[in-house]
């Protein structure tokens, strides 16, 4: 051995001690940069150059360290090796390691080793090779898989099976999932067809499920007389077409709503088109598909039937447009696939069905074919690149491109899958903020970019295209938890979206002294902006703040908090009375109706663990003592372990939610909406509240009468005695005719009275068993556990 040291370093080797690794105190930038700390929060070195300071959980006194790892052994007191899969893993990809003036990129060849001093890359190559040994891999393995800071698996992802072929997978966002931070709900719905107590209520809510779903499917059912007719398609498309002025009014309206953010066309070439298809003039053959596609967009925000009429006085019957362009796009072949009013084709009838039953699953599939279909015409390459472009072409596709690119992220977002693209992945520059009056396919060359301040058509999409890399990153993260170990990356890419997110209130300032359009104008662009880069900071902060299974900094919790609380108050920053106001709230419930109903759960989950909320039996479950009480997310500890107190109390929570319910419940016949994310979310608040179990079962059914009462007068359906069913306690129930206890009281079928208990026998428990396949298990697909009564002493 000492003959190999003297080979290496050319002499003799001395002997030296061996030292324990010192205990690291310094944050994680001046360690990365080996720059001296002075132990502050934040640090001086920090503060100079605007960094995010985080000490790790590991930075702290007699704290092990890093590399070393934790679980090292007493006996062994060598310094611990590189660990080879760190290089090769791809989730370590761009990053560099620094070990004793030895760097090694996690992108080089694992055999390549840049040496800080001469003689030092022998050294590194040994231990690279001590690195494979049974031993290291076996210490490698534990620390890759040692403590986690996010949420458990199953509040953050589930799997749908259905036979034994069918499977789904959902994510963070869906209800389903949401649910299992709510046991107490969870459990009362698993159980609900099986309380006796509660079956006639169930059966009535089955009875209002069944018709809305009935309505729903009537609604989004194409007119047969024009998908199945044996017409050209373009005459069909033609003749689904309402009169000159509506249409012209809801090209108004889809260009007042839609082409902000999401800019597809360049509209003065488009309303020049226009104008030649209603003088009679031959059109391109594209004209028409994009036409109907934005006067169904156009009519889910300007017309009383919300684009589910079948009167074309003054709408278009949206189903049956999109699927004439669904239609029309298949039949498409060779060089037509990639032309580029097809590509803006396909992404309008995307947006259009979005808007009218989102299904974010189908969507984000369907949206994985448009991003190839883009890269195919090479729009992810910026058009400085191919010279034969000409400027006015190079913006519409750089346009054209950040549009698809911020739709593929907010269906990633919503279902909780990977993007399409990422940073890196693409050169294309972002669009200029320049009004479309200053372009024109004439055009020499593009004028130059305006400020932020300047409002223009391309504000939205100029703003919301700066703010893109970093919302990625966030996305990026969401998608790659089980490799999250600390807070730094999450604190640091929530900072740049939390200033982002300052930087547009600079902008747009809140409560401005505004004549009604323009404020109508400005709130409506504040918001959009506002939403889109919301959205990434509530999916990157949502598996710390809820359900952590160690306490994360207050900083995450109360920011994640305010940013739920935001989601449902904006309409509360416009006047009730305005002209139109219905018609705005109308619109910010259809296109935010999925984050309404996720931030409503997670003001539930505050409400759950708020210190104002915990009683005996909550402060048993959540911390397995009433002595101690559950520490609620907006009171944990932050970088520097200091507490930050709740921002709303429980009663301003919980009246939150509930308007949050019956705005929805509104909306209930619009085949966005879904009934079982409003009884969900009922049960879920009624549960949270502090009370006994006895008084949580009476909200939670008086709750879901109150939503089967709203219902059946919109739908139109007769008050039958179901709904009128008494649900009598278990409290309330003599002993001796009481039959299997519940967790919420329910009662046996021996307490009802004789009429009900014949009613009840006569229902179907098989059709109940279906009902439950596509009612409940929507919430949880995992069969119910077996019960458990409880102590209600």
């Amino acid at each position: 051995m000492a003959d190999d040291r003297s080979a290496v370093h050319g002499g003799p080797v001395k002997a030296r001690s061996v030292k324990r690794p010192r205990p690291v105190k310094s944050c994680a930038e001046c360690r990365s940069r080996k720059l001296k700390c002075d132990r502050l929060n934040p640090c001086s070195q920090c503060q100079k150059s605007r960094r995010v300071c985080v000490y790790s959980s590991l930075d702290q006194v007699g704290a092990p360290d890093p590399v070393s790892g934790p679980d090292q052994e007493a006996g062994d007191s060598r310094p611990k090796r590189p660990r080879h899969s760190l290089l090769t893993s791809p989730e370590h990809e761009g990053q560099s390691y620094q070990f004793e003036n030895v760097v090694v990129s996690a992108t080089a060849n694992p055999g390549s080793v840049e040496a800080g001093t001469g003689g030092q890359e022998t050294i590194a190559d040994k231990r690279l090779l001590e690195s494979r040994s049974p031993a290291a891999d076996s210490r490698s393995s534990r620390r890759r898989h040692g403590a986690r800071v996010a949420a458990p698996a199953m509040t953050i992802r589930s799997l749908s099976v259905k036979g034994e072929l069918r499977t789904r997978y959902v994510g963070q966002n869906s209800t389903k999932v949401l649910l299992n931070l709510f046991s107490d709900a969870r459990d009362f719905m698993n159980n609900m067809a099986k309380r006796d107590s509660v079956r006639g209520l169930f059966y009535s809510l089955q009875d209002v499920y069944r018709a809305l779903q009935h309505d729903h499917k009537r609604a989004l059912e194409p007119i047969t007389v024009y998908v199945d007719s044996m017409m050209p398609i373009q005459k069909r498309m033609g003749d689904v077409l309402p009169k000159r002025a509506a249409c012209d009014r809801l090209l108004e309206a889809y260009i007042g709503v839609s082409e902000g953010l999401y800019r597809v066309i360049h509209v003065p070439t488009f309303r020049k088109e226009y104008e030649e298809y209603w003088e009679g003039r031959r059109c391109c053959e594209t004209f028409l598909p994009r036409l109907l596609t934005m006067m169904s967009i156009g009519s889910r925000f300007d017309t009383d039937s919300r684009g589910m009429g079948h009167d074309r006085s003054d709408s278009v019957h949206a189903p049956t447009a999109c699927a004439l362009v669904r239609s029309w796009l298949d039949g498409l072949r060779g060089k037509q696939l990639v032309d580029i009013h097809t590509l803006q084709t396909e992404v309008l009838l995307l947006h259009a069905q979005k808007t009218i039953a989102p299904r974010h699953q189908d969507a984000w599939t369907q949206l994985g074919l448009v991003v190839r279909m883009a890269m195919s015409m090479g729009l992810h390459r910026d058009p400085s690149e191919f010279p034969q472009l000409t400027p006015f072409q190079a913006e519409t596709r750089r346009r054209l491109w950040y549009t698809i690119m911020d739709m593929d992220l907010h269906l990633s977002l919503a279902a909780s899958l990977p993007c399409a693209t990422r940073e890196g992945e693409y050169t294309c520059r972002p669009p200029r903020n320049v009004n479309d009056e200053d372009l024109y396919p004439e055009m020499k060359e593009l004028p130059p970019s305006k400020p932020f301040d300047h409002f223009t058509d391309s504000l939205l999409q100029a703003y919301a295209a700066k703010t893109l890399p970093v919302r990625l990153r966030a996305t990026n993260i969401v998608n790659r938890l089980e490799w999250v170990r600390d807070y730094t990356e999450v604190l640091e890419v929530g900072s740049k979206l939390e200033r982002l997110l300052d930087d547009i209130n600079c902008l747009f300032p809140r409560h401005h002294a505004l004549d009604t359009q323009r404020k109508f104008k400005e709130w409506r662009i504040r918001a959009l902006l506002d939403i889109h880069v919301r959205r990434p900071l509530l999916g990157l902060y949502r598996p710390f703040a809820m359900g952590s299974t160690s306490p994360c900094p207050a900083r995450i919790s109360t920011s994640y908090l305010k940013s739920s609380m935001l989601m449902l108050t904006y309409m509360d920053e416009l006047d009730h009375t305005i002209p139109g106001f219905q018609d705005v709230k109308d619109m910010y419930l259809v296109v935010l109706k999925h984050d309404i109903i996720q931030a409503a759960f997670s003001l539930c989950y505050y409400i759950m663990v708020s210190p104002e909320n915990v009683g005996p039996d909550i402060a048993t479950k959540h911390s397995g003592s009433p002595k101690e009480p559950s520490p609620s997310p907006t009171s944990g500890t932050s970088d520097d372990s200091s507490a930050v107190e709740p921002i709303w109390s429980v009663p301003t929570l919980v009246e939150r939610v509930e308007k949050t319910i019956e705005n929805c419940l509104a909306q209930i016949r619009d085949p966005s909406c879904d009934l079982r994310d409003i009884v969900a979310l009922s049960i879920v608040l009624n549960s949270v509240q502090a009370g006994t179990w006895e008084q949580k079962f009476e909200r939670i059914t008086a709750g879901i009468r109150k939503i089967i009462d709203i219902c059946r007068p919109i739908l139109k359906m007769p008050q039958g005695h179901m709904s009128s069913l008494s649900i009598t306690p278990a409290a309330t129930v003599p002993v001796e005719t009481r039959g299997t206890p519940s967790m919420f009281g329910g009662t046996s079928m021996g307490a009802l009275p004789m009429m009900q208990r014949d009613w009840l026998g006569r229902g179907n428990l098989d059709d109940a068993a279906q009902f439950l396949d596509s009612f409940l298990d929507y919430w949880n697909p995992t069969p119910p556990t077996a019960f458990t009564p409880r102590d209600q002493t």
